[in-house]
């Protein structure tokens, strides 16, 4: 099987077609909304980073049991260029 046409052409009535604009606007400024709520928690979210980080080096994560693994600095990972990204 071909996913290379998967669209249907079909005629919508005007009420659906109406309705789908109104709903895709709605999405639209909803979802404006999240990423400028996620765009303001960008400095918390550095300090949240920093904090697990440094849970990480000093107490380790439980890796089996009560077995703890601690890690290093240079195992830490590195934060990516760009911004964080909100997807629905």
């Amino acid at each position: 099987m071909t996913f290379k046409n998967t669209k249907i052409e079909r005629e919508l009535p005007d009420e659906v077609r109406k309705w789908l604009e109104e709903e895709i606007k709605e999405q639209d400024e909803r979802y404006a909304k999240i990423v400028a709520e996620m765009k303001a928690l960008d400095t918390t979210r550095e300090q949240w980073y920093a904090e697990f980080f440094e849970r990480l080096k000093k107490y380790g994560f439980n890796a089996d049991g009560d077995q703890r693994v601690i890690i290093k600095d240079e195992e830490l990972p590195v934060k990516p260029d760009g911004d964080h990204v909100v997807v629905y």
